[in-house]
């Protein structure tokens, strides 16, 4: 089984200081969870050595300085910010795969339709990439986990109830099972990974700024090593627009 874990990066519900808002994360295959935590637990200890209750990686805390990186200097949060995506660009398909879709402002009618748009549209490349296994031989269900949200978690839960009843715009979801879990980040270093990939999105499109995405594009899904743009990284806009992302 491949777990998917989401987080948002910009804000769905709020559209006055943003142009787009990222759903995005990354699908492990249930035998690498083990080892990949440990990666970002030695990265901890790099960093935070003599605490050993895991401690939450945000990018964008990490980047401003928040929290428990408030310590630190400009330059050594960058170097904690490298470690972080380099550990995901270490990782090779498919162990880890990347899937992010980000909505421009110009494709929002409402907030719950844009984060509707955007997790419908991540599900279904999601469940493309679980039928592209199976058409290999390669028999792997999805179960999605979300970062929780007091906003999105009722819209969540509906749109997969909807999306098992009727189907989505682009067929069915047969090999999502169940409905959603939902975590808060500091109980899973996942929902971490997650925040970085959308992180990395949300700072590409919404600033220009491709320091951290250069690092992890070839982690996105792709349903061929030549298939450019990468088929898991997804710009939903209505202006014309020449990114890396496919449209």
């Amino acid at each position: 089984m491949y777990l998917l874990y989401l987080d948002e990066a910009g804000d769905f519900n709020s559209w006055q200081n943003q142009n787009c808002a990222v759903l995005g994360g990354v699908a492990v295959h249930e035998g690498q969870l083990q080892r990949i935590s440990a990666l970002v637990d030695r990265v901890q200890a790099k960093w935070f050595p003599g605490i050993s209750f895991p401690l939450e990686f945000h990018a964008s805390a990490i980047r401003a300085g928040k929290e428990r990186f408030r310590s630190f200097s400009p330059a050594d949060r960058a170097l904690m910010l490298s470690d972080l995506y380099g550990l995901l660009a270490a990782e090779q398909f498919p162990q880890l795969v990347a899937f992010t879709t980000s909505i421009d402002v110009s494709a929002v009618q409402t907030p719950t339709q844009a984060l509707g748009d955007a997790f419908e549209d991540l599900c279904q490349r999601f469940n493309t990439f679980l039928v592209r296994g199976f058409g290999k031989g390669i028999k792997n269900k999805g179960l999605l986990i979300i970062d929780r949200s007091s906003y999105s978690e009722p819209l969540y839960r509906d749109l997969i109830a909807r999306f098992r009843s009727t189907g989505t715009r682009y067929g069915y979801l047969h090999n999502i099972v169940d409905a959603p879990l939902f975590t808060e980040s500091h109980y899973t270093r996942f929902t971490q990974l997650a925040d970085l990939v959308s992180w990395a999105a949300f700072r590409y499109h919404e600033s220009g700024d491709l320091s951290y995405l250069n690092r992890i594009l070839p982690r996105f899904d792709r349903s061929s090593p030549q298939s450019n743009p990468p088929d898991g990284f997804k710009h939903i806009t209505t202006r014309s627009c020449s990114c890396l992302a496919r449209h």
